[in-house]
């Protein structure tokens, strides 16, 4: 599979709370089951409120989706630098 697997936009004027995550990742869930059969997935995210609520994270534990933690503004490498990056570089070339 390649490419992007699941889209949603916001209205004007509408912002990301925890019940609006919640669909969002229920939504991805659903989706990934179809297109990435048996195969793991990683979920990046920071510390926002909408992503550290407890409403939040009993939803996620549920929907058994694995997080990898980002602290904003960090100076460090961001973890893509370690998943993402060395699984690329062993991908065959297009």
């Amino acid at each position: 599979m390649e490419g992007v697997v699941h889209v949603e936009f916001l209205e004007q004027g509408q912002t990301v709370n925890s019940e609006r995550y919640i669909s969002t990742f229920r939504a991805l869930k659903f989706r990934l089951r179809r297109v990435w059969r048996g195969k793991d997935s990683i979920l990046q995210h920071d510390k926002a409120r909408p992503h550290t609520s407890r409403q939040t994270q009993d939803a996620l534990r549920q929907l058994e989706l694995t997080t990898l933690p980002h602290p904003a503004y960090s100076p460090d490498l961001a973890p893509s630098d370690y998943y993402l990056f060395p699984q690329l570089k062993e991908a065959p070339s297009l």
